[in-house]
């Protein structure tokens, strides 16, 4: 993991549509995925020797609405920590722009409930997890 690096950008959509389609995720409309991307509030890449191994990214106003959205690692690098990596970037984001009493959330599923939990996230019957 020594070749591994993380940066602040978003990804390239094909790029993103790689760690979809790696994951068994929905393939949108590249235009959509564009725009989408464009819109997001902040976004971290890891990359293994310049290609792409995992993403994440925040969605919201970037003050008071934070929502977490797609955190991807490539099935291959999963168990590397690679997750952890990307949710500490965007957690430092979050905790540098966010006021007291912003609305911080993510929808996942019920099995990454630990994951999250280390990151101060509470899990509800609706998928979703707040920390607040």
């Amino acid at each position: 993991m020594s070749s591994v690096t993380i940066s602040e950008r978003k990804p390239l959509v094909e790029e993103y549509i790689k760690l979809r389609n790696s994951i068994g995720w929905k393939v949108l409309q590249h235009g959509k995925i564009e725009e989408g991307l464009n819109n997001s509030t902040y976004c971290v890449c890891v990359e293994d020797q310049g290609d792409i191994i995992g993403f994440g990214r925040i969605v919201g106003d970037g003050a008071t609405v934070f929502y977490i959205q797609d955190i991807i690692v490539l099935p291959s690098y999963q168990k590397q920590k690679i997750g952890t990596l990307i949710m500490k970037k965007i957690m430092d984001y979050i905790d540098e722009n966010c006021v007291e009493g912003a609305i911080i959330g993510l929808i996942a599923i019920s099995e990454l409930d630990r994951f999250y939990k280390k990151f101060g996230f509470t899990y509800n019957q609706n998928n979703r997890f707040y920390r607040c």
